[in-house]
């Protein structure tokens, strides 16, 4: 496996390559860069099959690099400090990330995944919705879920709820969908914290543009508008009131 790695910090591209000789062998390094202008030289001239690409840099940030790069032929891995902002429009369109300093278990298992998955289509997918969520409110951001065998784009707005599943979660979509994908509800509940989307209950998330009616019997339950009801955790039920009246 070819691999760039584009980063302002000598220190970090040096302990990059260090790490990947020792924890990730089948990857051989074939350029490295500075920054964004240098990168998409680099890019240019040495055609690897992944990038693994800082987020913040002195002439600019990864997310320019990629734009101004156009269509991808390689995978990308993006390395980052602790951007709040980054990581979450990194994780709305499910691109591989590894936080400042980088840990070896995290950048093999990385590589790893990148070698399972070359598909350079899906990969322009996840971009493209990382470019075009840039300048978008939540509810008109898209989110990139992938199931065993598809993965698609959808937008916020039209995911009703989801659903917990052990360590699997449910999304239930305005046109009839349901897609289960392998991460917790936990994880989304983070991901769309807004004041659209409630956790109403440990298992369910609603989103509360398709919230219906509410109703204090059996403890208190939801109904939205796709006809489906939950229940409400007694401890949610003032959290929920005061959320509905701040939409």
């Amino acid at each position: 496996m070819r691999v760039v790695l584009v980063d302002d910090n000598d220190v970090v591209r040096d302990n990059l390559k260090t790490l990947l000789s020792m924890y990730a062998p089948e990857a051989e390094v074939v350029g490295e860069a500075d920054g964004v202008q240098a990168g998409i030289a680099c890019l240019k001239a040495n055609k690897p099959d992944l990038l693994l690409l800082d987020v913040e840099m002195e002439d600019g940030t990864g997310f320019d690099l990629l734009a101004i790069y156009g269509q991808l032929d390689f995978k990308v891995i993006f390395i980052t400090g602790h951007d709040a902002y980054a990581i979450k429009a990194i994780k709305f369109s499910a691109i591989d990330y590894l936080l400042k300093p980088v840990d070896p278990e995290l950048l093999s298992n990385a590589i790893a995944r990148a070698k399972q998955a070359m598909d350079t289509q899906e990969e322009n997918l996840k971009l493209t919705n990382l470019f075009q969520n840039q300048d978008s409110t939540l509810p008109d951001k898209k989110i990139v879920l992938k199931d065993a065998e598809t993965i698609y784009l959808i937008a916020i707005k039209d995911i009703i709820r989801c659903e917990s599943q052990a360590n699997y979660t449910w999304f239930f979509i305005s046109d009839g969908r349901k897609i289960i994908v392998s991460k917790t509800l936990k994880e989304y509940d983070a991901l769309f914290e807004s004041k659209y989307f409630f956790r109403a209950h440990q298992s369910h998330l609603i989103n509360l543009m398709h919230f219906d009616r509410y109703e204090k019997k059996d403890g208190g339950v939801v109904h939205m508008k796709d006809g489906s009801t939950l229940p409400v955790a007694v401890r949610k039920k003032d959290a929920l009131l005061s959320s509905l009246e701040s939409i």
